[in-house]
């Protein structure tokens, strides 16, 4: 067999096993939110039962990104679709989220591009962050309202996401732990942080180069 045919073959053989490795991570990371979901089910302290949606939100957008991961044929590092991937965690809070989502409407929109299976994560665990977060604060006395949450390229070089909510303003302080993860995570992937009041809402606006 020609060297070109036989590289070729082991190739496609290590694609396919680095595809089943994605399938069975993505798997296990859904067993592991059905468990915790089953938990949560039991746990009557409010603040106990957000702690376990934020880790079954955090647990999701990482799942997903093994679900989404596009092996280039180049050999190149894996790559997510965002706009499929964001469509999905947005659906998946919905659904798994229930309680802090509540009579809240999730909207999204957004282009579709490549991006990093790292840099993907990272912006899944922001939004998934963003979203819970205005949820959870925004709307005292489980208000009605609506979050948008938008991913667009903002140039050939650049993605811009933002999450923007109508509610009374109010989100979690500084000091908390959602926040120092968003903040973390958008200095991991080279991105600039914007949080602004909007009378009535905030917005939270992540650019990241790409």
């Amino acid at each position: 067999m020609p060297m070109a045919q036989r590289f070729s073959n082991q190739h496609a053989a290590e694609m396919e096993v680095s595809r089943e490795s994605d399938h069975r991570i993505a798997n296990n990371l859904q067993l592991l939110m059905a468990m915790i979901a089953a938990e949560r089910r039991d746990v009557a302290d409010p603040q106990g039962a957000l702690a376990l949606d934020r880790m079954m939100g955090r647990i999701g957008a990482i799942a997903g990104v093994h679900r989404q991961l596009t092996r280039l044929e180049t050999g190149a590092d894996p790559a997510v679709e965002i706009g499929g991937y964001l469509q999905m965690l947005v659906h998946q809070i919905e659904s798994g989220c229930c309680d802090v989502v509540g009579g809240r409407r999730l909207k999204v929109a957004s282009d579709s591009a490549l991006v990093p299976a790292r840099m993907a994560a990272a912006i899944g665990l922001i939004a998934s962050e963003c979203v819970l977060n205005a949820c959870k604060y925004a709307y005292p006395g489980g208000a009605a309202g609506e979050v948008r949450i938008e991913l667009r390229l903002a140039s050939a070089r650049a993605l811009r996401l933002t999450v923007e909510d109508d509610g009374v303003g109010k989100t979690e302080g500084g000091a908390g732990f959602g926040t120092r993860l968003i903040d973390m995570l958008a200095a991991r992937i080279g991105g600039a942080l914007l949080r602004e009041a909007t009378r009535p809402g905030t917005r939270i606006v992540l650019a990241v180069p790409l």
